[in-house]
């Protein structure tokens, strides 16, 4: 049977059906909000007492050691396991308390350590299971407003649904190849940076998104990184059709590039700041950095 929802016929009913909560940073959530995406996750099989979160929480902890974000694991000692025929399994013990170590900063801690804790649990899943995390992390995600989302590679940063399919998705998906891995450093930092949501940060962010335009040419036209600065690369690159070079490109790049330079000078941190770059700004820069390597990678 096919019944005709109520939000179909009411369109208006959507915004107290699923407000629109924008673009929102994890602290800005309330302890109610936190506790409801940690239950669905919970619900969903993600972060439960067993070995992706003990080897991920342990893995945090051993990397954090000066700061105490594990108290329980550090406390309880191990690994503790069971010893059968030379075939050792982990004690439930473990993942119990690694679970509460998770639990604890997912709902109290800054965004930064929540989504590094993250990225270490999707790390430590199979392809398989990855792949599922992905759909239902992105569902929670995108229903409550978060400001990122994930995709085969990592974190990105949350826009316009469209932007993500259409730029990000594939321009990530293409720079996944170990050639282009300096790149991806500097869009990552670029990303990190942004996600941090000051305005030394923001400027730290347009740094590194100019620096992987910059890194990008350079190993397009020399298969590595160190020389050239981004207006000679470019019109080497046009001139040796390494880049698409008809009229209209050459405009919309030789434009590009001015604006990106401009950004960097006023706002970026390796000169002297006329200002500091805001959330809209890094943004856009962000933005026109992924429509760049794209149209220069696309076939």
């Amino acid at each position: 049977m096919v019944f005709t929802k109520w939000s179909e016929i009411q369109p208006s009913s959507k915004r107290n059906l699923r407000p629109d909560l924008g673009i929102r940073e994890w602290g800005k959530l309330s302890k109610q909000e936190k506790d409801s995406i940690l239950l669905h996750f919970l619900n969903d099989g993600w972060f439960g007492t067993d070995g992706d979160t003990f080897s991920a929480v342990s893995e945090f902890a051993e990397d954090h050691k000066a700061r105490f974000f594990c108290n329980h694991l550090l406390a309880h000692g191990g690994p503790h396991y069971f010893e059968t025929n030379s075939y050792k399994s982990l004690k439930q013990c473990c993942p119990q308390n690694a679970q509460q170590d998770l639990h604890y900063i997912f709902l109290t801690e800054h965004q930064d350590v929540v989504y590094e804790l993250i990225s270490y649990y999707a790390e430590n899943l199979s392809p398989q299971e990855y792949k599922r995390f992905v759909v239902e992390f992105n569902d929670i995600f995108d229903q409550f407003g978060l400001n990122v989302l994930i995709n085969t590679n990592g974190f990105i940063l949350r826009q316009d649904p469209q932007i993500v399919k259409d730029i990000y998705e594939p321009t990530l998906k293409l720079l996944a190849d170990k050639r282009w891995e300096p790149v991806g450093r500097e869009l990552d930092d670029a990303f990190n940076n942004y996600l941090k949501n000051t305005p030394q940060d923001f400027s730290s962010s347009i740094t590194h998104a100019v620096a992987g335009v910059q890194a990008f040419l350079q190993i397009l036209i020399n298969n590595e990184t160190g020389e050239g600065d981004i207006a000679g690369l470019l019109k080497e690159a046009l001139k040796n059709n390494l880049i698409p070079n008809d009229k209209f490109s050459e405009k919309i790049f030789k434009d590009l590039v001015s604006i990106l330079m401009a950004e960097r000078q006023a706002k970026g941190d390796p000169h002297p700041k006329e200002e500091y770059a805001n959330e809209k700004t890094a943004r856009l820069l962000l933005n026109l950095v992924m429509v760049f390597i794209q149209h220069c990678l696309q076939e």
